[in-house]
């Protein structure tokens, strides 16, 4: 049995931190017309969780747009959790959205309970975090970071998913690119230690890149309790078609 946290999330039926890692698919399509031709792809494939990469969207300032788009995802997704990303272009980000453009469509969309979980990188600080956590109701908050050129030493790894949880995740996210071999094995041990240190938060991980393949495989048998797969289009490197992965986790991990 891979090591699960003590205190899972379901939502919509899903369960983040149960007998198998989640599936999430991201849409990275542009226009209107593209997100929702994607929309309509990905809900056939039917993944535990579908990401909104807003920072790909040419109208991602105008909120009233993107929430008209995000009601029009949810309808077509119907019940597949929805988790709002819109990442900063220092951490593999596409286009540069404003910090008070993001927080205002992120304060819309869980007003408007559009979506179930929302992702906002550590770089924000705790302060900033921590003030998100008394508005979030019912919707969970994942605090992440990223890393497209190096990986960090396994040390180092913990103490980002260490800061993660202290600045208030509710579940804990670290990404990053190897060099060589033993930077997976890095991340991977990285990812079991805080496992065994923070036995009630869900985590997500992954090695990326061809070389990192393996660890959005089998990272949960580390701890990782959701992995990335492409849909119509990759939003990472080293993303396995969502197809692919599906039979993967099945294989691997049969009790789900």
């Amino acid at each position: 049995m891979r090591p699960q946290p003590d205190k899972p999330i379901v939502v919509r039926g899903r369960i983040l931190g149960g007998p198998a890692p989640l599936l999430c698919v991201s849409l990275t399509g542009r226009t209107r017309e593209t997100i929702l031709r994607e929309a309509s792809h990905v809900s056939k494939i039917a993944p535990d969780m579908i990401e909104l990469r807003v920072d790909f969207w040419d109208f991602a300032e105008e909120t009233e747009s993107a929430l008209s788009i995000i009601r029009e995802v949810r309808r077509i997704v119907g019940d597949i959790p929805l988790t709002l990303t819109c990442r900063r272009q220092e951490e593999g980000g596409w286009g540069k959205v404003s910090e008070e453009g993001k927080f205002t469509l992120f304060a819309r969309g869980v007003d408007a309970g559009l979506v179930d979980f929302l992702d906002v990188e550590l770089a924000y600080g705790e302060e900033k975090i921590r003030g998100m956590l008394s508005d979030l109701g019912t919707v969970s908050l994942i605090v992440s970071s990223h890393d497209f050129e190096n990986t960090p030493s396994q040390d180092e790894i913990f103490s980002i998913l260490t800061a993660e949880i202290q600045a208030g995740a509710q579940i804990a996210k670290f990404a990053a690119m190897p060099r060589f071999e033993e930077d997976v094995l890095a991340l991977l041990s990285a990812t079991l230690a805080a496992r065994r240190a923070y036995p009630q938060i869900p985590l997500i991980t992954m090695s990326m890149g061809e070389m990192g393949g393996m660890s959005r495989i089998a990272g949960g048998f580390f701890g990782s309790d959701l992995t990335f797969a492409m849909g119509s289009n990759s939003s990472a490197p080293g993303q396995i078609p969502a197809s692919v992965m599906k039979e993967f986790l099945s294989s691997l991990y049969p009790l789900q």
